[in-house]
């Protein structure tokens, strides 16, 4: 099996490369777990930094993970997204690459989100679509500025 893996930068943007990610001094969790003779996959959270010393949040990231049914807590730094694999011998997961459908989906799944941050930052529904919350100021209903 290949080991690609995803990279999802703190600017949004999105990679898949070859290899083993480097693990750092980043946050690894489960985004979906491997069951008996099945795939999941982990995300490793990088230490990035911004002015002032202060953690760089990746909102595309901490979306991407959500919706692939991930823990819901927010993302800072580059997230890599790789695979892991359902031992049945041991009964334990092990690391592995990405297979062609998770790295289908996971594409799919940041390319709407991405689509959607846009709709949200030229549009009337405000900032904070992307994320699924309504800014009911722009909509006109309700609110002070409606």
């Amino acid at each position: 099996m290949n080991s690609i893996y995803a990279l999802i930068r703190t600017d949004g943007g999105i990679r898949f490369r070859d290899g083993i990610p480097d693990q750092g001094t980043g946050a690894a969790f489960a985004i979906q777990r491997a069951t008996r003779g099945g795939h999941g996959l982990h995300g490793d959270a990088g230490d990035v930094r911004g002015p002032a010393d202060t953690h760089l949040l990746n909102r595309i990231a901490t979306l991407v993970v959500y919706a692939l049914g991930g823990p819901s807590r927010c993302v800072f730094g580059d997230l890599a997204i790789g695979g892991d694999r359902f031992e049945s011998g041991s009964g334990e997961t092990t690391p592995c690459g990405l297979t062609e459908a998770q790295q289908h989906l996971i594409r799919d799944v940041h390319d709407a989100i991405c689509e959607n941050a846009e709709a949200a930052e030229g549009g009337d529904t405000g900032p904070s679509a992307a994320s699924g919350e309504r800014d009911d100021r722009h909509s006109g209903r309700g609110g002070a500025g409606a």
